[in-house]
């Protein structure tokens, strides 16, 4: 038997260690790497085997990320910054798809136990949380460019997105009181 509020209650802490990111000079005070630990341990415990594959996946990954400041996404891009752009991208890529399977997830489960108002929440909210991460993907590299065009709106969807992954993680507490 599955423990399944235990369960996602470490997927939720692991998913708010990795939102958290506190960096004193090069080094990061809250890897990210022990975030997405956590949440492969705690996929682990719900038995989602290609989502705690793809957790432990980015744990590993993101391991150098301790290591590496992430920059900011509007400054401009120096000599030598294009394959810390390029990691950082990917680790966005793989935080988001591995987000994705989860709470996709959650939402099949939901869905055979008849929580029908979570699903249709947690649909919406999903679609609002790609939206907005394809929008950066696409933008991001384009703001170099055309900074005065582009900087406000990547960084207002940004936000958004900032936003839309705490209520995310709201969401994975309503799903641990209904499943």
């Amino acid at each position: 038997m599955h423990d399944t509020y235990r369960g996602l209650t470490k997927v939720l802490w692991g998913f708010l260690l990795v939102l958290i990111d506190i960096n004193i000079e090069y080094v990061d005070i809250v890897p990210d790497f022990i975030g997405y630990a956590m949440v492969a341990y705690g996929l682990m415990q719900l038995d989602f085997e290609k989502e705690r594959n793809w957790a432990a996946g980015i744990a590993i990954f993101s391991f150098p990320s301790f290591f590496i400041p992430n920059r900011n996404l509007l400054a401009p891009v120096a000599e030598g910054y294009y394959l810390e752009d390029l990691y950082f991208t990917s680790l966005l890529v793989l935080h988001f798809i591995l987000m994705y399977f989860v709470i996709t997830r959650l939402i099949k489960a939901a869905e055979r136990k008849g929580v029908f108002d979570i699903v249709q929440k947690a649909r919406f909210r999903l679609t609002l949380y790609a939206t907005a991460n394809i929008f950066i993907l696409v933008a991001s590299p384009f703001v170099v460019v055309y900074e005065k065009v582009l900087a406000l709106p990547v960084i207002a969807v940004a936000i958004f997105l900032f936003v839309m992954e705490i209520i995310l993680l709201i969401q994975i507490s309503h799903f641990r009181k209904v499943l």
